[in-house]
């Protein structure tokens, strides 16, 4: 069935046997991020967690739904995500295939409208027993750029101070930070929708780190394969998703700031937080039943593992571009996203795995890797396996080594030719008429 919304999202997943619904009372301070943590280190991901009755509030929480490679291919409707990677290259091909959002007058999203709104009714996250306070942490968080009007959906995290005030982390040369940084220069309060519980597929939008000139929401279309529902704020001029289960509005004026606390984060330890927009909330509005989805960041494997996994497939064609020597790369779920990649190349020239570092860090999506790792491409499909066993026999200690000056390390264990002091290598193959008649005699050998 098509997802247009969480709900068809949990349909599809209860369809699929990987939804468990919780019955009992769970508290959203710590319990329902415990249960998730313990629950997602399971093998295979566990399943989808839907928490029907939490203490203090009418309203369900659901975690973990995209903690398995099987659930994240459900969420963008393809058989396996490595079908992602040509999707990608196909609207690259194509931009306009990208199908703008459609624009609706009843929304979902505003069957409530809560002038006065009372956010502790709500059962936001609590994760870690350090945390600041409590998180909304999967927020798609809407901007406009107040120069040229275009709009901007970006994923920050949002600590919930009050009833009234929520604070948000923008990341640093982020498309809502940018905005920010312009309203701050004009002393100019600044407009902000914070919907929570979309379609999967502008969940995912939100958190890559798309180019500029991609617009977040008709990217999601594109991969919904239908137009994302979009309507009009109440208090603003900026769009929200129709179908989202809650919408928070409001206004960050200029310079108020407060701070956020601290964060637990996929590090294993805590972020000390920092100084954060402070949004003044103006208008919630809400389904007449929200879910509030949540997701829970700690030491992997969690839910942003698979995420990151999705990410590593949809952003090959962009680095394919940037590096056109590039042909396949791998990033480990310890790695979070761009903490970590192993790439493979075409090599040619001399010095190629060198450059390709150099290309790598001097922009672009994995700039600030903590760790990439260059090895030759096999014309096969690479893993982590595959790649780690490559580099541990090419690299040479430590002349491969490129670090720069912020800490991050580049290693070029690509084959190395005869001009950089290398050797041409025969590699093992096995004898072509053994193997064809060792395939032939398989089940003879009583090998099913």
């Amino acid at each position: 069935m098509a997802i247009r919304d969480l709900r068809d999202f949990l349909a599809v997943l209860d369809a699929a046997g990987e939804l468990h619904r919780v019955d009992a009372e769970v508290d959203s301070e710590l319990e329902i991020a415990c249960i998730t943590d313990r629950h997602s280190k399971l093998p295979g991901g566990g399943k989808a967690l839907l928490f029907q009755h939490v203490k203090g509030s009418s309203y369900p929480v659901a975690t973990n739904l995209f903690g398995s490679p099987s659930r994240m291919a459900l969420a963008l409707q393809v058989e396996h995500l490595s079908l992602l990677t040509g999707k990608m290259e196909q609207l690259l091909a194509a931009p306009a295939s990208a199908p703008p959002p459609t624009l609706v007058r009843q929304a979902a999203c505003q069957e409530v409208i809560e002038r006065l709104p009372d956010l502790g009714r709500y059962p936001f996250l609590k994760s870690w027993p350090g945390d600041g306070g409590r998180f909304i942490t999967l927020p798609l968080v809407f901007t406009r750029d107040p120069e040229t009007g275009l709009g901007n959906c970006g994923m920050y995290r949002v600590r919930i101070f009050d009833d009234g005030c929520v604070g948000i982390r923008w990341k640093p040369g982020s498309g809502g930070f940018k905005h920010h940084e312009k309203y701050l220069a004009a002393d100019l309060p600044m407009p902000v929708a914070i919907a929570v519980g979309a379609a999967p597929t502008l969940t995912l939008a939100a958190m890559l780190p798309l180019p500029e000139s991609v617009d977040e929401v008709a990217f999601a279309g594109y991969l919904h394969g239908a137009p994302i529902a979009m309507a009009s704020a109440l208090e603003s001029e900026l769009l929200v998703p129709a179908d989202a289960e809650l919408v928070i509005e409001g206004v960050i004026e200029p310079g108020a700031t407060r701070s956020e606390g601290a964060f637990g984060n996929h590090t294993g330890s805590y972020e000390a937080g920092e100084e954060v927009p402070l949004l003044r909330v103006t208008c919630f509005t809400r389904r007449k039943d929200p879910i509030c989805q949540a997701t829970v960041v700690g030491p992997p494997p969690m839910e942003d593992c698979y995420m990151a996994k999705a990410a590593e497939r949809l952003l090959l064609p962009l680095l394919r571009r940037q590096c056109p020597e590039i042909v396949d790369l791998v990033m480990p779920l310890e790695g979070i996203f761009h903490g970590c990649a192993i790439i493979s190349i075409a090599k040619q020239t001399p010095g190629q795995g060198r450059r390709v570092l150099e290309c790598l860090r001097s922009g672009g999506w994995l700039k600030r890797g903590k760790l990439l790792v260059v090895v030759d491409s096999t014309g096969e499909e690479l893993t982590l396996a595959q790649g780690g066993w490559q580099a541990l026999n090419a690299v040479r200690f430590p002349a491969d080594l490129v670090v720069t000056p912020d800490g991050c390390l580049g290693v070029d264990a690509t084959g190395k030719l005869p001009e950089e002091g290398g050797e041409r290598k025969q590699f093992l193959q096995p004898d072509t008429s053994v193997s064809a008649q060792v395939k032939r005699r398989w089940r003879e050998y009583g090998f099913l």
